[in-house]
């Protein structure tokens, strides 16, 4: 990773692109790992529940939705037109069986039907929100009522300092994000936190915080 430069690996974490981005997500895949297991270990999927996940990436860690509970229907999407190409690679068994759509479009305006999903997931994709309001109000409008929105991600206080977060990432404190979440209408239900050592996008070895938000509708 050191040749890229941190202003455009910041942006290709937000959209990767390229063969560039192949390398981009190969990274996120090892710095994510831990917080989708974290996050998923955090939420309970009921039998044959509708499950949208918002910015899949390649789609490494579809199968850990599957593994959780393997009755889910699951749509992923990701406006990366390299990343939902190699989601489609990577899970041509769950789309042959019918368990997986990918759907390559951005979050703010989705085809999927209203009041469709029981569970929204979106894990380190909530810093590239550029318009919040109406991000959340897409979110809402294809969630049923008393649906649950599960955000993973990690706090100012761990990202700011990250040479790569200076251009294209909002980040928040966790006070930040539930206020963001109640104006928009959203319940808190629950809020966990872990502590972890992993490895960064940008190959060096920090501490971190993981947390996992989960708010209804």
């Amino acid at each position: 990773m050191n040749e890229i430069n941190p202003i455009e690996l910041g942006r290709q974490l937000k959209k990767p692109t390229g063969e560039t981005g192949l390398v981009v997500a190969g990274n996120m895949n090892i710095a994510n790992e831990q917080i989708y297991d974290f996050v998923l270990s955090q939420i309970s999927i009921s039998d044959n529940s509708t499950v949208l996940e918002i910015g899949c990436g390649n789609g490494k860690f579809i199968s850990k939705f599957f593994d959780s509970n393997s009755t889910i229907h699951l749509t992923v999407v990701d406006y990366s037109d390299v990343m939902c190409n190699e989601a489609k690679a990577l899970n041509k068994e769950f789309i042959n069986n019918n368990k997986l759509l990918v759907q390559c479009e951005d979050a703010i305006e989705m085809s999927s039907s209203d009041e469709f999903f029981d569970m929204v997931v979106t894990i380190n994709t909530v810093y590239f929100w550029e318009q919040k309001e109406k991000q959340l109000n897409e979110i809402k409008r294809v969630m049923k009522k008393g649906g649950l929105f599960v955000i993973g991600y990690r706090p100012k206080s761990v990202m700011k300092d990250f040479p790569s977060t200076q251009e294209v990432f909002n980040l928040y404190e966790p006070e930040d994000l539930e206020s963001l979440m109640k104006q928009n209408g959203f319940e808190i239900i629950k809020e966990a936190r872990q502590a972890t050592n992993r490895t960064a996008v940008d190959g060096s070895q920090v501490q971190s915080i993981d947390i996992c938000l989960i708010v209804k509708k």
